[in-house]
């Protein structure tokens, strides 16, 4: 049913049925103009779909108007892939603010993510990896696209163990004093 294909650098599923503007429903993703979206609220007026819509990537509103007859999925317009997971931060290169992570498998390790706009999570990244302590950083990606999301930040020490089958944002729990189990992050 779901088949993936690569156009160039945007990436989407194409599904096999058209989905209707008016077939959208509230935490639903949607691309409009390569901006991958997630549907807060939607209603229809005279014949149109009212779409507010959070851009995934930068965490900015997304408004639009669309006819309820626009069709999804089929040529231009596409339902997005979104896949998020998590990485230990290890390094900051401040002239470019690029970061390093390591992935939670710790197969291996990236270098072409950097530090989020947003004032609190690259708060909450620097301010965790200049005090030596155990910093961990949601990544979502989608349309071949990669950003930051989440971050927590445990005191140095402590021995992470994740949990990937689990879909909770934050939703981190301890075993004992030395050991935090964090399940995958999610929205």
């Amino acid at each position: 049913m779901t088949e993936s294909s690569d156009a160039g650098a945007s990436r989407a599923s194409k599904i096999g049925t058209v989905r209707l503007a008016s077939d959208f429903d509230i935490n639903d993703h949607i691309d409009f103009d390569g901006k991958p979206c997630r549907v807060i609220s939607v209603y229809t007026k005279r014949g149109f779909c009212h779409f507010r819509t959070i851009d995934i990537l930068t965490g900015y509103l997304v408004r639009r108007i669309v006819p309820i007859s626009t069709e999804f999925a089929v040529c231009h317009k596409t339902i997005p892939d979104v896949s998020r997971d998590l990485y230990k931060l290890t390094g900051i290169s401040f002239k470019d603010d690029s970061v390093t992570l390591l992935h939670c498998s710790g197969t291996y390790s990236r270098n072409d993510i950097f530090l989020p706009e947003n004032l609190n999570l690259r708060t909450m990244m620097v301010d965790g990896f200049n005090d030596d302590k155990t910093v961990i950083v949601g990544i979502v990606t989608s349309l071949g696209q990669d950003a930051v999301y989440a971050v927590d930040v445990y005191p140095t020490g402590t021995v992470t163990r994740f949990l990937l089958d689990e879909d909770f944002l934050n939703q981190s729990t301890t075993d004992d004093t030395d050991v935090v189990v964090i399940k995958n992050v999610g929205f």
